[in-house]
């Protein structure tokens, strides 16, 4: 669960440094294989926000996986 949340939120702030965005759309699964999709942001001072709010620790628990629907600009040499 906490290495979810950390890569959860180390992606979420290379795309805000990448974009300027406040947050980025991501693919939630849950662990009873439902999915729900999600704009989920950080800010420095709250954190993790999904949806626009804190997440829950229930989130964290039914959460299985992420996967970003958007990136951020990249460099083609």
């Amino acid at each position: 669960m906490q290495f979810m949340r950390e890569r959860l939120v180390q992606t979420v702030q290379q795309f805000q440094d990448s974009t300027g965005e406040d947050s980025m759309t991501v693919l939630i699964e849950r662990r009873d294989e439902s999915m729900g999709v999600h704009k989920v942001g950080y800010d420095r001072k709250m954190g993790l926000l999904v949806d626009g709010e804190p997440p829950s620790l229930m989130w964290y628990v039914e959460t299985e996986d992420f996967h970003p629907l958007q990136w951020g600009p990249t460099l083609l040499h």
